[in-house]
């Protein structure tokens, strides 16, 4: 198991930073019925949740390819993704997301799992469109392949969104807050488990009570390389499947090993 090690950022008022890197929060389409998750502010713009009786916006995606890259690719039999960026042409080796992480099924696959009918597959085939609308536009802010992939339980009571990256990503960071503002815990924390970093969000608790674990939510996680990095944003935060921040970084370090 997994060693867990609390490690609450603690620092000045000069030292106040935002989370850096361009995270994006992608929530599934909703079948009647299912659960609402809170949305929460990110960095990136992510296209409007539409319900499953609405239509889906065709996906367009770019490809800008630079001939002799290509004719070399196909000459060593790599498989190479290559995509706008503005920076130029961006390329290297494709990334495909697990068909199953944590036990979980992907959420393009899992509606018409559940019931193969029409409704079903149009939710599904809405959720398939959103994850590679995102997939584009996130391999697009980093300059580098990358794949963004939705997973959602059996019966849509939680679900998870995991991003990919051909290179580094920046360390996660939180804000400061004062340690004597009356609080039990500060409401963002910074802790570290394994290779994996998590924010966590924990519920505003007076000084005299106990954090107890149903208190606290992981609101993102992340692994990262030079060359490599992954993220994992679980998309609600009163389920129980993430208020323990060692079940999301097994699912990120069971992704690092298949996509590594």
């Amino acid at each position: 198991m997994v060693q867990t090690v609390d490690k609450t950022l603690q620092s000045t008022g000069n030292e106040h930073r935002q989370l850096a890197d361009p995270v994006i929060d992608i929530a599934p389409h909703r079948l009647e019925g299912s659960p609402v998750t809170e949305e929460v502010p990110v960095l990136t713009e992510v296209p409007a949740v539409a319900t499953p009786q609405g239509r889906s916006r065709p996906v367009s995606l770019v490809i800008a390819a630079a001939i002799g890259l290509a004719i070399g690719a196909a000459g060593v039999g790599i498989p190479w993704l290559l995509t706008a960026h503005d920076s130029g042409v961006v390329s290297g080796p494709p990334l495909k997301a697990p068909d199953t992480l944590g036990g979980v099924d992907r959420a393009d696959v899992q509606p018409v799992k559940l019931k193969d009918d029409f409704a079903h597959r149009q939710f599904a085939q809405r959720n398939a469109t959103n994850d590679r609308e995102n997939t584009t536009r996130v391999s697009a802010a980093y300059g580098a392949p990358a794949v963004v992939q939705t997973y959602t339980a059996v019966n849509f009571s939680h679900s998870f969104t995991l991003t990919a990256i051909r290179t580094h990503a920046p360390g996660l960071a939180i804000a400061y807050e004062d340690k004597d503002n009356g609080l039990a815990a500060p409401t963002n924390e910074l802790r570290q488990v394994g290779d994996v970093s998590c924010v966590l969000r924990n519920n505003l608790t007076p000084l005299d009570e106990k954090l107890t674990p149903d208190k606290t939510s992981v609101f993102l996680c992340q692994r990262a390389d030079p060359g490599f990095t992954i993220q994992l944003k679980p998309l609600g935060d009163d389920t129980k499947e993430y208020r323990d921040p060692t079940v999301c970084a097994a699912m990120i370090d069971e992704a690092w090993t298949k996509l590594h």
